[in-house]
């Protein structure tokens, strides 16, 4: 899952997408910018979350699914 958000991340252009979580949360990511998902080994996620000021950390295997925004959801 975490290749699939580095591939959106570096699409171009950009388009917004959601991820959901195995509990149930999602965080979505309206710019590359505020997520960092590496090529290497680790198994996180870190997203930031500018309109609360807050730092997430997802555990890769934790994530259920990634889910494109489509224009009449933005």
């Amino acid at each position: 899952m975490k290749a699939r958000i580095r591939e959106l991340l570096h699409a171009i252009p950009f388009r917004p997408f959601i991820i959901h979580m195995a509990d149930g949360r999602e965080y979505r990511v309206d710019y590359p910018e505020f997520v960092l998902a590496s090529s290497s080994n680790q198994s996180v996620v870190i997203v930031e979350d500018p309109e609360n000021e807050r730092i997430h950390t997802l555990f890769a295997l934790l994530i259920a699914s990634v889910e494109e925004v489509i224009a009449a959801d933005l």
